[in-house]
């Protein structure tokens, strides 16, 4: 394992367990298995709006001698009462520091007060608690995604595409905020079409901005096969009335599973359309962030019964 681990350069960033109820499938520790299995150094697990399987995955990949990253896949979108039906958008976040990991706590818990539908985080909550925190734009259904391509579907042949000026505006307000800490996330998933009309749109907003691409791989399981346990999953969680409903809304034949190694990945980011250059900088981003983020989960003292006296404080 010693040899396949310095081949795998790629750090998986953006992930879910059981833990995202109803679109995450495995424990924690069948995530980290199968990360340590193909040589992977660290794993990060990004809930949808919540960090409850970060206990699980520390434990795990301490065990397993690998690196844990903590992190969150929050909903974002505007809390006032006139927008509580707008879309929500999806934005991956990283806990970076000791501090960033209370701030990213505490992001968690406001967004439960500001919820509506899904736990949602404000955008000025976020800005006013953004240290110590690393941001990836998003998945293909993140404000930066749906702000460029004009919606969460295909953008039709006739519209020109691409909204370059709001997809700017947008990178430029997160840069402001979390500056060397932000980053354009790419997914290499060739076999659907908006992840073609992506990518390379961010290649150029990369070399527009200065921000840096980083692929993850968004996934949901931890073994290829267990792609039907999702489905079944989605067709539950969704209220679909069969599986065969689930099929025809969701392509499962997208394995949002660990890639076997960076070669693998690397062609599949340039059958989206990215550059040789720009998906290889794209994996190697993975382990520059993977560096940044080296938190350890905060551990209460251990209560001793019974209690001494020396271990009763007095009232101040």
């Amino acid at each position: 394992m010693g040899e396949l681990a310095r081949r795998v350069r790629f750090v998986n960033l953006h992930g879910h367990s059981t833990f995202s109820f109803g679109d995450g499938y495995g424990p924690p520790s069948a995530h980290v298995a199968r990360a340590a299995g193909l040589g992977y150094t660290a794993l990060a697990l990004t809930e949808h709006g919540n960090v409850s399987s970060h206990y699980q995955l520390e434990a795990a990949a301490v065990k397993a001698g690998i690196q844990p990253i903590f992190g969150l896949e929050a909903y974002t979108g505007a809390v006032d009462l006139e927008h509580r039906q707008q879309f929500k958008f999806h934005l991956t976040i990283l806990a970076e520091t000791a501090n960033g990991y209370q701030n990213l706590n505490k992001v968690v818990t406001q967004s439960y007060k500001d919820a509506y539908y899904h736990p949602t985080v404000s955008g000025s909550y976020l800005s006013a608690h953004s240290s110590g925190l690393v941001v990836l734009s998003g998945c293909s259904g993140s404000l930066l995604a749906c702000t460029l391509l004009g919606g969460k579907g295909i953008p039709e042949p006739d519209t020109g595409v691409y909204n370059w000026n709001g997809a700017l505006e947008v990178v430029e307000r997160f840069k402001s905020h979390f500056g060397d800490r932000y980053f354009l996330e790419v997914q290499p998933f060739w076999e659907l079409e908006r992840s073609c009309f992506m990518n390379p749109a961010y290649e150029e907003l990369s070399r527009m901005t200065g921000v840096p691409l980083v692929v993850t791989h968004d996934i949901h399981y931890p073994l290829p096969e267990d792609a039907e346990m999702q489905a079944i999953l989605h067709a539950v969680h969704r209220g679909k009335a069969s599986i065969d409903d689930a099929l025809r809304e969701w392509n499962y034949e997208v394995a949002m599973t660990f890639p076997d190694g960076d070669a693998i990945l690397g062609e599949k980011l340039m059958k989206t359309g990215l550059s040789r250059e720009a998906s290889w900088e794209a994996i190697l981003t993975t382990e520059r962030i993977a560096g940044m983020c080296k938190v350890k989960l905060p551990k209460a003292k251990r209560l001793r019964y019974p209690i001494s006296q020396q271990d009763i404080q007095p009232w101040s």
